[in-house]
């Protein structure tokens, strides 16, 4: 009789993620709700505007201000991850982590800064361009 080929054994199940890669994740896909939720209310406030530049400025700089906090509870636990030794980040990726930090530090700064170029006529135009009210 011939025998039956020993089963190969499964495949080893990837580690679970530290505590740490844990808590990066989670701020990673709050930042990233966050930046959808944000630019969304960016447009809203836009067409709402009209081409009141000053309302449009003050609105829009409040709603980038609202979610400065999840920027920066990202890049917090971002840079903690990176530079817990626990965490076994090699040294050149530390640097690319860092530079990451970085970006994700100046998306709020880069938001206002666009909001800040915004002109009374760029308003106008969102205003003609939003669809009739129904």
């Amino acid at each position: 009789a011939q025998e039956a080929p020993a089963a190969s054994p499964a495949p080893a199940a990837s580690p679970a993620p530290s505590a740490a890669q844990a808590a990066v994740e989670a701020e990673a896909e709050k930042f990233e709700a966050g930046v959808e939720q944000m630019q969304a209310e960016l447009v809203a406030l836009r067409t709402a505007a009209g081409a009141d530049n000053a309302k449009y400025q003050a609105d829009s700089q409040a709603v980038v201000a609202k979610y400065q906090p999840q920027a920066d509870a990202f890049a917090n636990a971002l840079a903690a991850f990176a530079a817990d030794p626990a965490s076994g980040v090699p040294a050149e990726a530390q640097a690319q982590i860092a530079q990451g930090v970085t970006q994700i530090r100046s998306v709020p700064t880069m938001m206002r800064d666009q909001i800040g170029q915004v002109t009374p006529e760029q308003l106008a135009g969102a205003q003609a361009q939003a669809p009739a009210p129904q």
